[in-house]
């Protein structure tokens, strides 16, 4: 019997251009009550210290956008702004390896923590950011233009040197 390669992962992480900023506002519209604009998304490109990546695939299957992870980073802070994954790619580990990656970066820049808001009905979320280690540091009254609260979720890392 012969062994079966593994197939290729449809997805790569590469950084983010002005070409994917449809998409990107696509899967931003389905994923969050109050939603970023495309706009914002766009101005994020052009800012210096952003860590902009998103999962791309490249032999025409849909979607071509499959998930995004903005960041930013600040002093000794990498700080979350935005994740997330197309609804028929959830629960295919695509969103930990966008996480992941942000992890290593953070790591690699010698950050002293990651940091980054949730909404507080969002236990999915919650769950998936412990799962890696976060706890939640404080609750932001009223931060989403809704009126919810957010935790604050903090993961220290280690420095080496």
């Amino acid at each position: 019997m012969a062994l079966r390669e593994p197939r290729p992962a449809p997805y790569r992480i590469r950084p983010a251009g002005p070409f994917d900023l449809d998409e990107i506002a696509r899967i931003e519209l389905e994923s969050f009550p109050v939603p970023w604009k495309r706009e914002f998304f766009a101005s994020e490109l052009a800012e210096p210290h952003r860590y902009i990546r998103v999962l791309a695939r490249d032999d025409g299957g849909e979607p071509r956008v499959g998930g995004y992870l903005f960041a930013v980073s600040l002093y000794d802070e990498f700080h979350i702004n935005k994740i997330a994954t197309d609804l028929r790619l959830r629960n295919q580990g695509y969103g930990r390896r966008l996480l992941e990656d942000a992890l290593a970066r953070a790591g690699a820049m010698g950050s002293s923590a990651i940091t980054l808001e949730v909404r507080i009905s969002n236990d999915g979320a919650r769950q998936f950011y412990r799962s890696y280690g976060f706890s939640e540091a404080y609750r932001r009254r009223s931060y989403y233009q809704d009126g919810e609260d957010a935790l604050v979720l903090i993961l220290p890392l280690e420095r080496s040197g």
